[in-house]
């Protein structure tokens, strides 16, 4: 990754940590972290030629506890200047064992379920706050993508979009205005109801969809005539 737009990068994560306009037009209420959360971008997704980034809704309403008061303060200490990015990132690497309804649900799903390398993948969420009672009015939404995700997006360049649940497959339009060029895929959400032998199904087509997109790219495959 290019200095510049390591520093780009940052530079629009801090301003997003800044953000209170949806709170300050009183659509949503705040949680008891009340900043915007920069997601994952993996050190060595830069250097790869096929780029996967997933964007997801929002991230979850956290409660009262000490690993989430301290990642708070360490929020904080961003938005602030007084801490860099990859330190919060290097922070949510191992936060991330324990996301989900059941430890490490997240990463079982996204990463050894799709079969990517977390060095390597980027995420992204639409809204980049937490709400309390996890409300997102569709102006949130939107404000937030137009702000903070459509530019993280087209900064980071992915060859393949993950859509992961029914509400954010509406922003592959937004996605294919800025990024004609990026292969979006529709995809279950981590914690669906569908049960397993679904959610078996969905990974193996999922994984077989990025095989052929990223054979394309290396010039072993010709896109199918639509």
């Amino acid at each position: 990754m290019s200095r510049s737009a390591e520093e780009k990068l940052e530079n629009l994560a801090r301003m997003a940590t800044k953000c209170r306009e949806c709170f300050s037009r009183g659509e949503v209420a705040e949680p008891d972290i009340n900043v915007a959360q920069p997601r994952w971008v993996g050190p060595n997704y830069w250097r790869s030629t096929f780029r996967v980034a997933i964007l997801i809704l929002n991230p979850g309403q956290s409660g009262v506890n000490t690993r989430d008061e301290a990642f708070l303060v360490r929020i904080r200490a961003f938005r602030n200047g007084a801490m860099t990015l990859r330190t919060i990132l290097e922070h949510q690497r191992e936060g991330m064992k324990l996301w989900g309804n059941s430890p490490g649900r997240f990463t079982d799903f996204y990463i050894d379920g799709l079969g990517l390398e977390l060095d390597e993948v980027a995420f992204a969420n639409v809204a980049w706050c937490a709400t309390a009672k996890n409300r997102y009015p569709l102006t949130m939404l939107n404000r937030c993508f137009e702000r903070h995700t459509g530019p993280l997006l087209e900064l980071l360049q992915p060859s393949v979009i993950l859509a992961s649940g029914s509400q954010t497959h509406r922003f592959g339009r937004h996605v294919g205005t800025l990024r004609p060029e990026t292969r979006i895929i529709k995809i279950l959400h981590y914690a669906h109801r569908k049960g397993r032998a679904a959610e078996q199904r969905e990974l193996s087509r999922i994984r077989s969809e990025l095989a052929n997109v990223r054979n394309i790219a290396k010039g072993w495959l010709t896109p199918a005539c639509s």
